[in-house]
């Protein structure tokens, strides 16, 4: 695949992120589903339900860079527990996506990218606005890219 083409496979890719995300999927369920759909992977969605809003909706690490270590790990890491290659593959894979991701979005921290905390009485509201125009959508793009860049070299 030339990178052209490859650059026009994940802008189509990143398209249908976004639709599904304003479907209702949060950005670590988004996050593994564009991926299993780059690699042909069958990743679900679910895997990533419990990581947003920064794990559980308490702000921590961006579910967007979560499920793309999900994924990532679906896809490079072991089956079987004495595979130590593969375990220190995925860490150091899953290393250069979290790197990449801090370089790009300045923190890994879902509460400092939109501003709160994504939990509590009355958030709805807030925390879909922030979804739909904060920096929910870029997260979800850097972690796409960075996953891809990461195995793909």
């Amino acid at each position: 695949m030339t990178g052209n083409a490859s650059d026009d496979k994940i802008a189509k890719l990143l398209e249908r992120a976004h639709e599904i995300r304003f479907k209702g999927y949060n950005c670590a369920e988004t996050t593994i589903w564009a991926l299993g759909q780059y690699w042909n992977a069958d990743l679900h969605p679910s895997y990533g339900t419990g990581l947003g809003g920064g794990v559980a909706r308490l702000g921590e690490t961006c579910g967007a860079l979560t499920g793309a270590i999900v994924a990532l790990s679906a896809k490079v890491g072991r089956t079987d527990a004495a595979d130590a290659q593969k375990k220190a593959l995925c860490y150091s894979l899953g290393q250069a996506v979290a790197q990449e991701f801090k370089d790009a979005m300045g923190t890994t921290q879902c509460k400092d990218i939109i501003g709160f905390v994504p939990s509590g009485e009355g958030i709805q509201a807030r925390w879909s606005q922030a979804f739909r125009t904060g920096g929910c959508g870029k997260a979800i793009e850097t972690a796409i890219r960075a996953a891809i860049r990461a195995v793909e070299g």
